[in-house]
């Protein structure tokens, strides 16, 4: 590898907050798993086979948003984020929109040879929705609720695809993890102010915990069988665990003791949509899933752990 490659590189991961990719792969874990559950039926091989490409399709839509959010904004970051990679000159805007636009294409593709008519049409949607998000996320006080809808249409692309179309189970999952995204953008919306405005927009990040942990009571406490005593107790466990972290997150954006609080609180919010996931894998699942709801949790470890090296924000 070239100097130049390697000296380019970190912009080019810090251009698509790669750091953040393992929440997308347990966004598409779970996915799965619920939309193969709703569809009543487990995992078979075929499907276990088709879902690593289907989670590289939603990491090239991911990074693909990420990249054109910096290239559509990169006169605005020349004047409050001049470190940025294109401002600074470590990258060009025409390269970082080709790449961009590019993977999008790409992911699109994948998720049309893995996936079904269902999850090919949400594609488009999810395609459409970040490139309308980067084009009018400043000064739109709906910009949150269209970040939301990008992560939300991301779970619907890959548990339609088991599904065979859109059951309630992952309507719900799709509608909750749109509530935790909306409420750290309303976040993400200040970090280059370093304040954060109306913390009542944050109150939506109670709503996701809140849901599943009523929803397991409701599921398992009737049965009173051993089995569903230890569901609901990792349920409980996963709960706590996402209110602990989005506590902190919050204790942060309300202390803001020193520079870059509100980013570092992002990343955080960020991290624990995998604790999410796991919930949701606790609460929605009709069979225990401790595998899967380890990689939730593994995935939230492995944010925080690439969020200390590339900026998740």
């Amino acid at each position: 590898m070239s100097a130049d490659a390697v000296s380019s590189m970190p912009a080019w991961l810090r251009l698509g907050r790669v750091s953040n990719l393992p929440t997308v792969l347990s966004n598409a874990l779970a996915a799965a798993l619920l939309g193969a559950a709703a569809g009543g039926q487990a995992l078979s091989s075929a499907d276990l086979a088709a879902l690593p490409p289907l989670m590289l399709s939603m990491c090239l839509f991911y990074v693909g948003g990420m990249y054109l959010n910096d290239a559509f904004d990169r006169e605005i970051d020349a004047r409050e984020r001049p470190q940025r990679p294109i401002p600074s000159g470590e990258a060009r805007a025409p390269t970082v929109f080709a790449c961009g636009f590019g993977m999008l294409l790409a992911g699109w593709l994948l998720l049309g040879l893995y996936g079904n008519d269902h999850s090919r049409f949400y594609g488009a949607l999810l395609a459409s929705s970040i490139v309308l998000y980067n084009v009018w996320h400043k000064n739109n006080p709906c910009s949150p609720l269209l970040m939301g809808a990008c992560r939300a249409l991301l779970c619907l692309c890959v548990g339609s695809a088991f599904a065979g179309g859109t059951p309630p189970l992952l309507c719900l999952a799709a509608a909750l993890l749109l509530a935790h995204i909306v409420g750290l953008s309303h976040a993400a919306k200040q970090e280059s102010l370093d304040r954060i405005g109306a913390l009542w927009p944050l109150a939506v990040l109670g709503l996701p915990p809140l849901a599943y942990g009523l929803l397991a009571l409701v599921r398992f406490i009737p049965d009173g069988a051993p089995q569903a005593w230890q569901t609901l107790t990792l349920a409980a466990l996963l709960a706590i665990a996402l209110a602990a972290a989005l506590a902190l997150a919050a204790a942060r954006l309300l202390k803001r003791s020193a520079p870059g609080a509100v980013g570092q609180a992002v990343a955080r919010m960020i991290a624990a949509v995998s604790l999410l996931d796991g919930l949701a894998l606790a609460a929605c699942l009709p069979q225990p899933a401790p595998a899967a709801i380890l990689g939730c949790v593994a995935a939230y470890f492995a944010t925080r752990f690439l969020q200390t090296y590339i900026p998740g924000t």
